[in-house]
Formats: C-alpha cells, sequence, structure tokens
C-alpha cells in the first residue's frame, strides 16, 4: 500500500520534523510505501519521499484551524495514495503501530475526554457549524493528533470541515477547539470504522500512572505551546 502522512509545522514546530520522521521510518506501517507532506513556511531540506507544500505563517490558532484547508490545496498529490494519515508534528512513536490502523475512515478517542462523562466532553456548544448539542450526540470524543483512512475518505472529510470553518471566519466564528471541534462534529455525523484506543494518542504527562488503562504507542510530546507560538 501507498501510504502518505501528512504534517504540519510551522513557526517554531519545525524542531520536531525530523524526529517525527525518524520515527515513522522505524515504527509505522513498516513493509509499506510511506511519503510524507509537510505544510510549512520554512525552507526545508527533506529527502525524495517528502515533499514540501509552502503555506503562510499566521498567529494561532489559524495554522491548526486552517489544517482542512491546507489538505483541500493538495488534494490532487494527496488522491495518488491508497492511505493517508494526519500526525501532530510534535508526537513520538514509540511502539509498532501496524495494520489495525488501515480502515476507510480512522479516529483517536483523546486520552482525557474518553473518562468523563458525555455531557460534561469538551465539545463547542457556540454558534459555530462545529456546535454539539448537549444531550446525547456524541458516542467517543475523538483527538485531533492523529487521524486518518483511505485518501478518499480522508479528503471528503477534508472538503467538508473545511467548507465549515470557511463559513464560520466568514462570521467571525472559530470552534471551542478549533479542527478538533470540526472533526468530532464530522465524526458524530460519519462515524469511523475504527476508533482507536488512547494508545495512539497518549499524553506524555501520564507516562508511568499505573492507573491510567492504556499503555503508549504513539505520544503527544509535554512542550510549552505559549513559547512554541510565540
Amino acid at each position: 500500500m501507498k501510504i502518505l502522512i501528512l504534517t504540519i509545522a510551522t513557526n517554531k514546530y519545525i524542531q520536531f520534523v525530523e524526529d517525527l520522521y525518524d520515527n515513522i521510518e522505524e515504527n509505522f506501517l513498516n513493509g509499506h510505501e510511506i511519503e510524507g507532506l509537510i505544510f510549512t513556511e520554512h525552507e526545508v531540506e527533506t529527502s525524495d519521499n517528502i515533499k514540501i507544500s509552502q503555506i503562510d505563517h499566521e498567529s494561532w490558532p489559524m495554522p491548526t484551524l486552517k489544517r482542512y484547508n491546507y489538505f483541500m490545496k493538495e488534494a490532487e498529490h494527496i488522491s495518488k495514495y491508497d492511505y493517508c494519515f494526519y500526525f501532530d508534528v510534535d508526537m513520538s512513536i514509540i511502539d509498532k503501530v501496524g495494520d489495525e490502523v488501515l480502515g476507510d475512515l480512522v479516529a483517536t478517542m483523546h486520552p482525557h475526554q474518553t473518562f468523563i462523562p458525555k455531557d460534561l466532553r469538551s465539545y463547542d456548544r457556540s454558534e459555530s457549524l462545529a456546535s454539539v448539542a448537549a444531550g446525547d450526540e456524541g458516542e467517543n470524543y475523538y483527538a485531533g493528533g492523529f487521524n486518518g483512512g483511505s485518501t478518499k475518505r480522508f479528503l471528503e472529510m477534508s472538503e467538508v470541515i473545511a467548507d465549515r470553518v470557511n463559513r464560520d471566519l466568514k462570521k467571525g466564528r472559530v470552534a471551542l477547539w478549533h479542527d478538533e471541534s470540526h472533526l468530532n462534529r464530522y465524526l458524530i455525523d460519519n462515524p469511523p470504522d475504527i476508533s482507536l484506543t488512547p494508545s495512539y494518542c497518549f499524553d506524555e504527562r501520564v507516562i508511568g500512572n499505573t492507573t491510567y488503562p492504556y499503555q503508549p504507542k504513539i505520544v503527544a510530546l509535554k512542550k510549552d505551546h505559549y513559547e512554541l507560538r510565540s
């Protein structure tokens, strides 16, 4: 299978790119043909199997809110692959990840939101198109840091979310958790066929906590968000 890895590395987040791709080569879908697509404003030297897509640097939260717009900009390139997966660039793959992640639409349960009552989860409740009504909507709350699927389904999702984000922005609206809020709204209406456990978007801060019921495979690294975004 031909697999494309998508990641965004604006501003100081560019420092994480090399380690992430080293992790991917060592631990992610070994035996498949892996290539990369990095969205950044930086000039980056890469290997032949990694493409750079230049984007404008904007202040936070635009680089994450507009991620699905970036993906649609490269839809023709993405469509050449069988599957694509998005990683936050500040992730570390510390254990083997195999074909269990290959599905039409793949999402990862949030490492914290999963354990709180549905009506207390951080769904957007505003006038945004990402809004989720209080009550029975939302079986799982999904993390934005790792998701993917077949390129056809992923691009279908990206097109819908990009349109909703753009319509929100025209009205001056930004969803509570940006792209993650829009992702959750979409997945309520279009449930993923694979819901990965929090092992695949593990919070580094709970490593070693013996009461936490999952073991890490893909880890969201502890970092100073304010410093990285400044």
